[in-house]
């Protein structure tokens, strides 16, 4: 490889124990206080894991330390969302107990935003006409035809967890799962619509709207066979917090998703969704997410996780975009300039950012995991990364800070039609990024879930009849 991913230490998913645990979603989160910002986080909230080993209880934690138990975090073992003592400062208080042993960690629930939410990049509305995304620059610099006359990516779940999308545009007739969630509102209608409202105090009310619409677009643009799980975990101005994507994930994977895209990420590391993007990758399911539009070298999370595979933008001349992020953490890049696909209200538009690169990405493991269902996410990764279009010459001063190189979505179709067997190495997914186990048992794998109930006690009507959610975690699942 020409790069390699830089570890961090995965303490908690190696100790992480797999559980049939039920899902719980607690109440509807409250709107973030802080935005906007480097290092934001929701001012009065902490996530903290306990440690096992040491047997201690969640209300023993709170008994030192003043917080307030707001309730379990999904199925994830031992792992908490807590309200810090009025007037705490939560950073120093997480500081404080993170160095307590009963704790495996302790952090501010982060805040994040895609990328284009900060500051708003342009994005240019075409109006109803969907022409321009049947002719993108993109389908011919990816050799989509190509990669489509030999799979449209049939029998791929592809959850998209953003803004939601907007339900009843025409182009996502029959191409949405039966099976979704608004985790900002707490139903089952993860529409990508505005309230009118600045609830980030930025000075501008629903910048975000079609985020998530415009990346489901894309994806469907490589695979239009696909099927996206629209997953609402960013609300109309772009703002979500670690506990409900991390729920999300969860989610996506105990209902059927074989690949998720995250469009979306902040300088903050946190444990919990790294402990969640590393459960999903060991599930089978391939993650992948945006690196970032400071043009920075600074990591964004959760794209810089071992876990992940951190996409960056070029333009349709293979040369870097000037706003996208860069670095050794960086696997591979994707055009991310002007792409055209769908948005709110039945239109079409341009938008530009490393949020559109990411899906490309996306787009194209599903079409490989459509034709070799076997494999893996490392080797999906490495198939990606061995067909990649070398564009260091066309980028002479970030060497291979931009990753593997350019994504090539046919060479790699006709790389997985013909491969005698899986690849073994090349992988974008770290190698640090290891099964994790279960003392005590010997787990097998799971076939794809089939939904059993709602994320929510009790989970807004939907307007037609859906499948009930898989509330069960199954770890590890290499292949899905």
């Amino acid at each position: 490889m020409m790069n390699a991913k830089r570890t961090s230490a995965i303490l908690a998913i190696a100790i992480l124990l797999a559980v049939a645990g039920g899902f719980v979603l607690t109440a509807a989160p409250s709107r973030p206080v802080r935005a906007r910002a480097q290092d934001s986080y929701k001012t009065n909230e902490l996530v903290v894991k306990l440690n096992p080993a040491a047997g201690a209880t969640i209300g023993a934690i709170n008994a030192t330390y003043g917080t307030t138990t707001i309730g379990p975090l999904g199925s994830f073992v031992g792992v908490y969302r807590l309200h810090a003592p009025a007037g705490q400062d939560v950073t120093i208080l997480a500081a404080t107990m993170a160095t307590d042993a009963r704790l495996l960690y302790a952090h501010p629930n982060y805040l994040r935003e895609p990328p284009e939410a900060n500051p708003r990049s342009s994005r240019a509305w075409g109006g109803l006409d969907p022409a321009p995304y049947q002719t993108h620059y993109a389908r011919t610099m990816l050799g989509l035809t190509t990669a489509q006359s030999i799979t449209m990516g049939s029998g791929v779940v592809v959850a998209v967890l953003d803004t939601g999308v907007y339900l009843n545009h025409p182009a996502l007739a029959g191409k949405l799962t039966d099976v979704r969630y608004d985790f900002v509102d707490d139903d089952t209608q993860p529409n990508d619509v505005g309230n009118g409202l600045d609830d980030d105090g930025d000075g501008e009310a629903d910048e975000v709207v079609g985020h998530g619409t415009h990346v489901a677009g894309i994806v469907l643009m490589v695979a239009p066979a696909a099927r996206i799980m629209p997953l609402r975990v960013l609300d109309s101005d772009g703002i979500g917090d670690d506990g409900i994507i991390a729920q999300a994930i969860e989610f996506a994977v105990n209902n059927g998703a074989h690949v998720i895209n995250l469009s979306l990420g902040t300088a903050d590391e946190s444990e919990i969704l790294e402990e969640a993007v590393g459960r999903a990758t060991q599930a089978g399911v391939v993650v992948v997410s945006a690196s970032g539009n400071g043009n920075t070298k600074t990591k964004q999370f959760p794209a810089a996780e071992s876990c992940a595979i951190a996409v960056t933008s070029v333009n349709s001349n293979d040369i870097k975009s000037s706003f996208s992020n860069y670095g050794s953490w960086v696997d591979i890049a994707s055009p991310g300039e002007t792409i055209y696909s769908l948005l709110e209200n039945d239109g079409y538009g341009s938008w530009s950012g490393t949020s559109m690169a990411a899906p490309f990405v996306s787009g194209q493991a599903a079409l490989i995991r459509s034709l070799r269902p076997n494999w893996n996410p490392w080797q999906i990764s490495a198939a990606i990364a061995r067909t990649a279009k070398d564009i260091r010459a066309n980028n002479p001063a970030f060497g291979s800070d931009l990753g593997e190189g350019r994504i090539d979505v046919a060479a790699s179709v006709l790389f997985a039609q013909s491969a005698a067997q899986a690849p073994d190495d090349d992988a974008l997914i770290s190698s640090s990024c290891v099964e994790p186990e279960t003392p005590g048992t010997t787990p097998t794998p799971t076939p794809s879930p089939t939904p059993t109930s709602a994320p929510g006690a009790t989970p807004s009507p939907s307007p037609s009849p859906s499948p009930a959610l898989d509330k069960r975690i199954h770890l590890p699942v290499v292949v899905r």
